[in-house]
C-alpha cells in the first residue's frame, strides 16, 4: 500500500500536466486554494474555518478558565 504523500501513484504518467497552486513561504494555503482542492466555494471554506476556530476557542476557554491566567 502506498502513502498519499508519495509523489508517484500507479497509473500516473510523469509527463501529465499537474496543477500547481501558489503558496506563501510557509507552505500555507489561502482559502481560495483550499476551495479549489476540495471542490467547494471560497465562502464555504470561510464558514468552515470560522466554525472550527469558534469550537477551538470554546475548548480552550473551558480548559483554561479565566482564573488560570
Amino acid at each position: 500500500m502506498r502513502n498519499w504523500d508519495e509523489e508517484e501513484e500507479e497509473g500516473w504518467e510523469d509527463d501529465a500536466p499537474r496543477e500547481k497552486l501558489p503558496q506563501n513561504n510557509e507552505n500555507h494555503l489561502s482559502q481560495q486554494e483550499v476551495a479549489i482542492l476540495l471542490g467547494v466555494s471560497r465562502s464555504r471554506v470561510s464558514e468552515i474555518e470560522s466554525r472550527a476556530l469558534l469550537k477551538f476557542k470554546t475548548i480552550l476557554l473551558r480548559r483554561y478558565k479565566a482564573e488560570d491566567f
